[in-house]
């Protein structure tokens, strides 16, 4: 089973519709697991990975400044359409003309719904998880609000480190960053987590997930880990979740689902942290792109 994607603004976004995406999701998880393969005698295994992005007109168009964003987006195995902007300009370009061929993107995918669903998949499958992001507590909280629903949930969370971005680079502030992503790779690792939520904010939070990734790849096993036991954590999910924590958490009280079915959701956001309002006049440079861009091209 493959995905299908289209690119909006040259940032890729996957059209499948909600059921597809999760069905390709735990294949990976079986599959991912069965194709681990052994790299050296008695050393280590390869670390399947599989990365979810949550893209945003807002952050479409900051990977338009930000080109190392631009290019972790497109890198994602999965993409979802994460705002009805995305699939307002999907219905632009497929009806712009007649003869032009492409499938529009059918339906938002919020990233919070599209979290819960696989926190179910980890609850049946009894999958590991870690929740790393926020501050006071808040990844903790988040995580005990889902094992409330889902008592069978197992894993972990931990506060997000202060982090800034230097030359495409994710760097920790308060501590050395290898030192940090060392631990924490070797914590993942051992605790058996296959899903990985991340809630830095974008592009932050891409970037925490990108160096993540790099030292589980050169991770070496445990000595004393057997084959069958490494094979169980041969793949990790990984995903974006932006400010997810702040709703499960209740921090933030969640839209309403007729909020969310008109499109306001931004609204709502907006009214509850006024502070965003700049980042949401990237909406109108967004509608704008859209109205002046030419024919994007479906990815085969």
């Amino acid at each position: 089973m493959s995905l299908d994607a289209v690119k909006i603004l040259e940032i890729s976004i996957t059209i499948n519709p909600k059921n597809e995406i999760l069905e390709f999701v735990q294949k990976s998880l079986i599959n991912g697991a069965k194709k681990t393969e052994k790299i050296e005698k008695n050393a280590s295994f390869a670390i399947k990975f599989l990365t979810i992005v949550t893209p945003n007109p807002e952050q479409i168009v900051l990977a338009r400044r930000d080109s190392h964003f631009k290019k972790l987006l497109n890198q994602a195995d999965i993409s979802i359409p994460d705002g009805n902007g995305v699939v307002w300009a999907s219905r632009i370009f497929s009806l712009q003309t007649a003869t032009y061929n492409l499938q529009a993107v059918q339906q938002v995918i919020p990233g919070i719904e599209f979290m819960e669903e696989l926190v179910v998949i980890a609850a049946k499958q009894h999958v590991p998880v870690a929740l790393i992001g926020g501050k006071d507590g808040l990844a903790l909280k988040t995580f005990e609000c889902l094992s409330m629903k889902h008592p069978k949930l197992l894993g972990w969370a931990g506060d997000g480190p202060e982090v800034r971005i230097d030359k495409d680079e994710i760097q920790i502030i308060s501590q050395n960053t290898d030192v940090y992503f060392s631990a924490l790779a070797k914590r993942i690792v051992d605790s058996g987590v296959k899903m990985v939520f991340v809630g830095l904010g974008a592009p932050k939070q891409e970037y925490f997930i990108e160096r993540l990734r790099n030292e589980l790849s050169f991770r070496p096993t445990s000595r004393n880990l057997e084959k069958k036991a490494w094979d169980d954590k041969g793949v990790i999910i990984f995903m974006s979740v932006g400010g997810s924590f702040d709703e499960i958490a209740q921090r933030i009280p969640r839209a309403p689902q007729w909020v969310s079915g008109l499109g306001l959701k931004w609204l709502w956001r907006l009214i509850l942290e006024p502070w965003r309002i700049r980042r949401q006049l990237a909406l109108v440079n967004f509608v704008w792109l859209v109205l002046r861009e030419k024919k994007p091209k479906k990815i085969k």
